[in-house]
C-alpha cells in the first residue's frame, strides 16, 4: 500500500473517530467531556504515529485502531438498542406529574 494510500486511511480512520466521538456527551471523570477527552487521545496516538517509518507498523495501527472504532461504534448501538427498548416496555404514566419532592 503507498504512502499517499495510507496517509488517506489515516485520515479517514481520524475523521471517524471524531464522528464517532460526538455521541459521547457526559462527562468523564476529569468533569470535560467524554468526546472531549476521545479526541484529544486519537489525535495524541496520530501524531505519535506521525513519525513511523515502519510500514508495516503504520498499517498495524490502521488496522487496529479501525478495528476498536467499529468495536467500539457497535457496542455503542447495542446498549443504545437496549435503553431504547428498556423504555418501551416500561408503563407510561400518561404524562401525570411524577411525584418527587413536594408532590404527593
Amino acid at each position: 500500500m503507498g504512502a499517499l494510500h495510507t496517509r488517506k486511511e489515516a485520515t479517514r480512520l481520524y475523521r471517524d473517530i471524531v464522528r464517532a466521538a460526538r455521541h459521547f456527551p457526559w462527562p468523564h471523570e476529569s468533569g470535560r467531556p467524554w468526546r472531549v477527552v476521545l479526541v484529544e487521545s486519537a489525535r495524541a496516538e496520530f501524531e505519535q504515529a506521525r513519525e513511523l517509518d515502519d510500514a508495516n507498523e503504520v498499517m498495524r495501527r490502521l488496522v487496529i485502531g479501525r478495528h476498536c472504532l467499529d468495536e467500539t461504534a457497535k457496542k455503542f448501538e447495542e446498549k443504545r438498542q437496549s435503553f431504547l427498548a428498556q423504555q418501551a416496555r416500561e408503563p407510561s404514566d400518561g404524562g401525570a406529574p411524577s411525584s418527587g419532592p413536594g408532590r404527593p
